[in-house]
């Protein structure tokens, strides 16, 4: 088990390391494809006829997304989320470097063959942008019927585009480059006009009836629809031709402002996930915390009740141990931050107290603490002695032992809760359908508080063992510290 953790961990890791590698090397790639098509622009002359601001702004367009592509690798973002932004983005500066290819070799005769391909390349990325845009959108919103719907049907519309483009080659369906290497006026591209609006209608409705703010809403739709609307306006040959530089303008002075409204609001939103993910941790704990045992609360209760008459000392000693063990619970209760395993430690040993009065005759205990100075989530050992007790030794009619065990590796502090008690089938535990909610929780509170990792090992008739690992972490107290023995 414990090996399987470590792959486990170790595959985590790398998909981390792969996913940082790939946000890298995007704005290096988009820098030399921007170079690329700047050196090609200029050396066909950018200026040679009055489509030059369409060529201008294209190039513009492209530093702009390398610029925000750069500033988002240095910006600490939620990992997932900036993977799909980074397709989106990438996706859309794909488009634009096409259209920009494509206007820099524009009404040249010598280049039909480029144009026609160029074009049906921006023409194809210029779709796919609803796709990625949908992709990183749908981290925002709680999956329904309709995302669900939106996705299948912007998929199909992606590949009907697809195979419109390839009927293209052979039946001019979306646009026709003449002898003059310009596009043709006879050719009106229906399917392009339908499938955007197609699109921007369902992202539009998959937006409005989601349960974002009305900021976040109103800066989703402006990223839609103000590409949809110029690419609409702009295959009207007669309105691009007469108001090529208007166009432009429009483009710069509009478009972009909006894409910053877009990229500031969910930012936001992204950070409030982050909060919003923080929160469900400490809720958890306080959770895991009111809904202790009542069965041990009772028992103890009933056991101090008993003393009052047998050894009235030890009863007043019983009380007082069991306010601290109470104490101590409302005290963790308000702490969000991980504990030192040296407070953890006493409050399983005010436990353990309390569960021998019960069991002194079937609970053996035994400690090997050789480390304590590291950080633990609080209440995420005791649970697992609680368990241990309760469903290891006292189960067995001779009861048994439950070791306690605490040291550091070269990387690791390890924590291991081992009893010889009844066991279990690991494999049955972990497809039985049933909610092991204590551990589940006590796991993840434990990989997203200290970066760590709980392993589970057990034998039918032979007992359980619980193993806790804690990395290192430079920074911290979780760091490379003198134990106390």
């Amino acid at each position: 088990m414990g090996d399987e953790e470590d792959v486990k961990e170790m595959k985590m890791r790398l998909i981390k390391i792969d996913n940082k590698t790939i946000r890298s090397l995007v704005p290096v790639v988009m820098f030399f494809l921007t170079l690329f098509a700047i050196t090609v622009s200029v050396k066909n002359d950018i200026f040679r006829d009055s489509m030059y601001m369409v060529r201008i702004v294209d190039l513009i367009s492209l530093f702009f997304l390398t610029f925000l592509s750069g500033y988002l690798y240095f910006k600490d973002s939620h990992i997932g989320a900036m993977g799909h932004f980074t397709l989106f983005l990438f996706n859309l500066f794909v488009a634009v470097f096409f259209a920009a290819l494509t206007g820099s070799v524009y009404s040249m005769p010598e280049h039909i063959r480029s144009i026609v391909v160029l074009s049906a390349l921006s023409y194809f990325f210029s779709m796919t942008f609803f796709l990625t845009l949908w992709l990183y959108q749908k981290r925002f919103i709680e999956e329904t019927v309709i995302t669900r719907m939106v996705t299948v049907l912007i998929s199909i519309g992606v590949i009907i585009y697809f195979i419109a483009i390839i009927v293209n080659i052979f039946r001019p369906v979306l646009f026709l480059v003449t002898d003059e290497g310009i596009y043709s006026g006879d050719i009106e591209d229906r399917i392009s006009i339908f499938l955007d609006l197609f699109c921007l209608i369902a992202l539009s409705v998959a937006t409005l009836f989601s349960k974002l703010s009305r900021t976040r809403k109103l800066s989703f739709i402006c990223c839609i629809f103000f590409p949809v609307l110029f690419s609409m306006l702009s295959l009207n040959l007669d309105i691009l031709n007469r108001y090529v530089l208007m166009w432009g303008l429009v483009t710069v002075v509009f478009m972009m402002p909006i894409c910053l409204i877009f990229f500031d609001a969910n930012d936001e939103l992204e950070k409030d996930n982050l909060r919003y993910e923080k929160e469900q941790v400490k809720l958890q704990v306080s959770a895991m915390i009111s809904q202790m045992q009542p069965h041990f609360l009772y028992n103890s209760l009933a056991v101090i009740e008993a003393l009052c008459e047998e050894d009235p000392g030890l009863a007043a000693r019983a009380i007082g141990e069991f306010s601290e063990y109470l104490r101590e619970n409302i005290d963790f209760a308000d702490k969000s931050e991980p504990v030192s395993f040296s407070e953890e430690l006493n409050h399983i040993k005010t436990y353990i107290w309390l569960e021998k009065l019960r069991f002194s005759n079937k609970l053996n205990i035994e400690f090997d603490i050789s480390c304590t100075s590291f950080l633990v989530p609080a209440l995420s050992v005791q649970p697992i002695v609680e368990n241990a007790i309760k469903h290891g030794v006292c189960k067995k009619k001779d009861g048994g032992t439950v070791r306690i065990s605490s040291f550091e590796t070269g990387e690791h502090y390890i924590v291991s809760v081992v009893d010889d008690g009844t066991g279990f089938d690991i494999t049955v535990y972990e497809d039985d359908g049933r909610k092991h909610l204590g551990i589940e929780n006590t796991r993840y509170r434990i990989r997203e508080m200290v970066g760590g990792s709980l392993t589970i090992e057990s034998t039918p008739g032979k007992g359980t063992k619980v193993t806790i690992k804690i990395p290192k972490m430079k920074g911290t107290e979780n760091e490379n510290t003198c134990c106390r023995r």
